[in-house]
């Protein structure tokens, strides 16, 4: 654990096999303990195989605390998930213990929550994935609680990242798809399907222009469509792309026969990593668009000061330049993470 500065307080989250609310059985995001809690704040937040193993009899006496748009968005999985889920509604808190709880929305995807612990002597906030600016029609914005302890997600805190405002990065998706169909090139973004893809369907979608689907793309945005009636009805790929269509691809099936016996092609990469050209260069693309619906490090700060949190904890992230930025400002920071192997070498 990485932090600013000594506090005369413990810590208000700790890391036990994921990032806990300290004096409570409450992990969040992570599998926990056999007796935890476990809060999920939105269907992206685990992988496919943790969410199958907490819908099991091996998960032992965990219960799961999430919203009941975040369990319809899991489709399938999250139906084997109901019978220890605690599905929770923004603005109904609920006791546990000693302490008050209550999910607040995030902004990230629909369903998606941040928590807010009060107990007598402090106000926590497990914010995580939040957003400040959602781009999705229907998705509840995000609301910043007073806390005295906050939690964020990190992951594009480094204050050398020039991520471009999100409608500028939308715009620029927009005219790179119509440059490719003007050179009667079947344009390919590549994209996850529950993250920066679903404000890129909205866009796309408004400007009139047609979207087929990977198999597995479509089907994730069909669950989001049941949640978000005005996301657009994206055909599934079943092999070909009819002229004027716009192609939204996993970037994991990059490299799949399917997509490149349809050349010409022009692919793009949309994600916050887009950025990085060690990124684009792996993946062989010459197009990237930095759009991410995480908080940035200027967001971070933001957040923070709405919040009025005097201690902040980052989750996984290039954390230290922010680190050193909030114990200038006399907050006491630290990092949440696995702990590191001390190399012998």
């Amino acid at each position: 654990m990485s932090r600013t500065k000594h506090h005369p307080k413990a810590p208000a989250f700790t890391y036990r096999s994921g990032i806990g609310i300290a004096g409570t059985p409450i992990t969040c995001d992570a599998l926990g303990f056999p007796d935890d809690l476990i809060f999920l704040a939105h269907a992206r937040a685990l992988a496919p195989a943790d969410v199958a193993f907490l819908a099991s009899a091996r998960a032992g006496r965990r219960q799961v605390v999430t919203t009941e748009r975040t369990l319809r968005l899991l489709g399938a999985a999250g139906e084997r998930l109901r019978s220890r889920a605690l599905p929770a509604a923004f603005g109904r808190p609920f006791n546990l213990g000693a302490h008050r709880i209550e999910v607040v929305p995030s902004g990230y995807l629909p369903g998606a929550a941040a928590l807010l612990c009060r107990s007598e002597k402090r106000q926590v906030l497990y914010a995580g994935a939040f957003c400040l600016e959602p781009l999705v029609d229907g998705l509840e914005p995000g609301e910043i609680r007073r806390a005295h302890a906050l939690c964020v997600n990190a992951t594009f805190a480094a204050p050398g990242l020039d991520l471009p405002p999100r409608r500028q990065a939308l715009a620029e998706v927009r005219a790179f798809v119509e440059e490719a169909l003007a050179d009667n090139r079947t344009p390919v973004l590549l994209a996850s399907p529950l993250a920066s893809l679903v404000p890129v369907a909205f866009d796309l979608a408004r400007a009139g222009l047609p979207l087929r689907a990977h198999a597995g793309v479509a089907r994730a945005l069909e669950e989001l469509r049941s949640l978000c009636p005005t996301l657009p009805l994206v055909k599934r790929f079943s092999g070909r792309a009819a002229r004027g269509e716009v192609l939204l691809w996993p970037p994991e099936a990059r490299d799949a026969a399917a997509l490149h016996r349809l050349d010409p092609l022009r692919l793009a990469l949309v994600s916050g990593q887009a950025k990085s050209p060690e990124v684009l260069a792996r993946m062989r693309l010459s197009h990237g668009f930095a759009l991410t619906t995480l908080p940035n490090f200027k967001e971070i700060l933001t957040l923070v000061e709405a919040s009025g949190a005097t201690e902040v904890a980052l989750g996984p992230g290039p954390a230290e330049p922010l680190l050193a930025c909030l114990g200038e400002s006399g907050l006491f920071a630290y990092t949440l993470g696995p702990p590191r192997q001390m190399s012998l070498l």
